[in-house]
């Protein structure tokens, strides 16, 4: 496994990140060299109670673009080069938060639980999110409290994904299981359940072809005495639609490189960013590649955005070559998980590897 410490032989300074994040460019190291990748970063409306790792990005069936903060939701109908602001506030509605997808009718979807204890609820939207039904209570029996996942996943026959984290146990004493629940039919149903892997936090899970998924999952086990596996990213593969899981790995080698999301491009490319949390100095959003489906990856990173804290990425690709990358960032005192309230500065990254 590669080491994820100072990818591409490249020592990177705040400084430096501090001036890209000003900048419109992102770095690239690689070989020993830092080099500026000019794209374009699209800013965001601040919203006053967003926060930086609050955020969706998805792609419906029309080709519309859907970003989502707190109480903002960003529409875009021509690949993102313009955007419409809509607001949305989740708690007009009694939902928490946005855990959003579209399904095959254009009907915005949003997931809701509240507490771990709380039942976990669909609901469909005709309007945009400007009226909600509720179509579905999700069976979780014979678990007693549940976490729901960071993504609700469409694939290109309509199938939907849903990760949700047995939490019977308390966090640092059990084993927090993460399982997948499927539905063939908008939302209306999840019968089916697959386990994904033990220890799984925040999954992300992306279609990279048709049956074949790959989750990236925060790996966080309990114990304090396993470093090397402590809060990182790990990756699993799914090849019929998320009814079974395997080839569980670890990607990211450092303590606090913990969130990330996936992205599948043409030429057997993937690409997978996440965020690098300590020292707060070097908070950023990293992005490392693979030409082989995600067998194995380059000695080489892309820098994508910087804050004291910064990025939990969200992406999509309109073309299988150019990334579309929302991503958020908060200078500051974030000594306090709520200090970045309303002080989270979202863009939209337009890019491509090298």
């Amino acid at each position: 496994m590669l080491s994820t410490e100072n990818m591409g032989g490249v020592v990177v300074t705040p400084g430096q990140l501090r001036e890209m994040q000003a900048g419109d460019y992102i770095l690239h190291a690689r070989h020993g060299q830092l080099e500026q990748i000019e794209v374009e970063k699209i800013s965001m409306p601040l919203d006053p109670q967003g926060h930086y790792q609050g955020l969706g990005l998805i792609l419906a069936p029309d080709g519309t673009i859907y970003a989502s903060q707190q109480t903002i939701i960003s529409k875009s109908t021509d690949g993102g080069q313009t955007w419409e602001h809509l607001k949305r506030d989740p708690a007009a509605f009694g939902f928490n938060g946005w855990l959003l997808q579209v399904n095959q009718e254009g009907q915005l979807v949003n997931v809701n639980q509240d507490g771990e204890e709380g039942p976990v609820t669909v609901w469909v939207s005709s309007d945009e999110g400007g009226k909600w039904e509720q179509i579905c209570q999700i069976d979780v029996t014979p678990f007693q409290k549940t976490v729901v996942g960071n993504s609700l996943t469409r694939f290109s026959d309509g199938t939907l994904v849903l990760p949700i984290k047995r939490r019977d146990q308390p966090f640092y004493e059990g084993t927090n299981p993460t399982y997948t629940f499927r539905s063939s039919d908008g939302g209306h149903t999840f019968p089916q359940r697959s386990f994904l892997s033990d220890y799984g936090n925040e999954v992300n899970i992306t279609e990279l072809c048709p049956e074949r998924l790959l989750a990236v999952i925060r790996y966080q086990p309990g114990p304090t005495d396993q470093p090397q596996t402590n809060k990182t990213v790990f990756l699993a593969d799914s090849v019929d639609s998320g009814l079974t899981w395997e080839n569980l790995r670890q990607l990211t080698s450092v303590h606090g490189q913990c969130h990330g999301a996936a992205i599948g491009l043409s030429g057997n490319r993937i690409v997978v960013a996440y965020d690098h949390r300590y020292p707060r100095e070097l908070g950023t959003g990293r992005a490392m590649i693979s030409h082989d489906n995600g067998k194995s990856w380059q000695d080489e990173v892309y820098y994508l955005c910087h804050g004291d804290v910064a990025g939990f990425p969200r992406h999509i690709t309109l073309d299988g070559r150019e990334i579309l990358t929302f991503i958020g960032s908060c200078y500051g005192d974030v000594s306090k998980w709520e200090n970045a309230m309303g002080k989270s500065h979202f863009s939209l990254i337009r890019w491509r590897p090298v």
